[in-house]
């Protein structure tokens, strides 16, 4: 089985973040590690409280998984402060981790900043140029073609021709691959997956549900998943696809608040947990 970590924020509602991260490992059948970056007080429609981990125990971390287990793929998702992404950013290159998939948590749905900009400068700056793969949504594509252009009037990234003129702007600037995640079009499910030297227009079927909290952080970590077990870039990310699709099919409802995605949820139809323990 193949080892793969998380470096990201916790989430106590377990929709989002390291444990979203630690449910898709599991069902995507490899051995979930994790690394936490910040504390939050959150539940699916908002974040309360970020309190971000030291330095010292942030580098602690990371050193004492490195230092004795294999780690075939690494996930980064929510970096708060620029002095974590630095010891990332050090740490990474320290243990020459290779199959980075990074999550540039930086706008939330409301379209308010979740980071510093000095975070996201060093972000675009460094750490995008490290990642095998980003996985920006439209509103942070805008943001950081705004940041490779340093051009304040960006249009924003509402239609299939832009995602595609804008990740290649992002793709040109990283040398690497960059998914842009089409979920927030109003009448389709398309993503852009792309890097300098080709195209992919990946079609998807469009839910309309309210329970998507954590889409994103699963469909990051099944990508990381998918590297880790050998697939191409392609392949990984057209079954992460699948997977994150699978996990709003069988999503968890909480009410009036909205839910979150179930990583679990088509393991469960497919297996009768009462007959196994």
């Amino acid at each position: 089985m193949k080892n793969v970590l998380s470096i990201a924020g916790s989430d106590c509602s377990a929709g989002a973040g390291i444990q979203a991260d630690l449910k898709t490992f599991v069902a995507n059948e490899v051995y979930g590690m994790t690394v936490i970056t910040s504390l939050t007080a959150q539940n699916t429609q908002k974040v309360r409280m970020v309190e971000d981990v030291s330095i010292e125990m942030l580098k602690n971390q990371i050193e004492a998984i490195f230092d004795v287990i294999e780690v075939s793929a690494v996930k980064i998702g929510i970096l708060n402060s620029k002095e974590n992404a630095e010891v990332i950013y050090d740490e990474l290159l320290k243990y020459k981790v290779q199959n980075i998939v990074l999550d540039p948590v930086m706008i939330a749905t409301s379209g308010k900043s979740l980071i510093k900009d000095e975070t996201k400068d060093f972000l675009v700056n460094k750490l995008f140029k490290m990642a095998d793969i980003i996985t920006p949504n439209l509103d942070e594509t805008k943001e950081i073609v705004k940041m490779i252009l340093k051009n304040e009037n960006i249009e924003n990234t509402d239609n299939i021709e832009k995602m595609q003129s804008y990740g290649k702007i992002i793709a040109d600037f990283t040398k690497k691959w960059v998914l842009i995640k089409g979920g927030h079009l109003s009448n389709s499910a398309v993503d852009i997956l792309m890097n300098k030297d080709g195209i992919h227009i990946l079609e998807g079927e469009k839910i309309s549900s309210n329970n998507t909290h954590g889409t994103g952080c699963s469909l990051s970590s099944a990508i990381a998943s998918n590297l880790a077990k050998g697939y191409s870039m392609l392949e990984s990310v057209k079954r992460a696809k699948n997977f994150v699709l699978c996990s709003i099919k069988n999503s968890i409802d909480f009410g009036e608040i909205g839910g979150t995605v179930n990583q679990m949820g088509e393991i469960y139809k497919n297996i009768d947990i009462e007959k196994l323990y």
